[in-house]
């Protein structure tokens, strides 16, 4: 009988904490928001993909940081992530950076960010 309490207690006990787990917050590139993008050189950390944003962009962003300090935020492409970042200090910052472990999935996004970003959905979603 002990044992088989283990294992009604243990459910009780876990889905609480199911309710209190907090949705990531994202942040969404759309073709009015990026400027340019490209490829750097290659680092022990993989291929960097640089991105500079407009100054709507740039201003979403910064509200988007600012909104979300001290929290975990996703930068996407439709369904796609980007990048991926806790937000210390919400720097208004208009350029980002994503980091690939290829040439040619950093060329990817390069070429999506440069000319296949949609308009819509655009700037914050929770």
């Amino acid at each position: 009988m002990p044992e088989m309490m283990k294992w009604i207690i243990f459910p009780v006990l876990a889905f609480p904490a199911l309710g209190l787990a907090e949705a990531e917050s994202e942040f969404n590139l759309c073709s009015s928001y990026v400027e340019k993008s490209e490829v750097g050189a290659p680092s022990d950390l993989g291929w960097p993909v640089f991105v500079k944003l407009t100054e709507v962009g740039t201003t979403s962003l910064a509200a988007f940081k600012e909104a979300n300090t001290g929290k975990e935020i996703r930068i996407v492409v439709g369904r796609r992530e980007f990048s991926r970042a806790t937000v210390w200090v919400p720097v208004p910052s208009g350029n980002l950076h994503g980091m690939f472990n290829s040439q040619e999935v950093a060329t990817d996004w390069q070429q999506t960010l440069a000319s296949g970003l949609p308009a819509a959905p655009c700037g914050a979603r929770n």
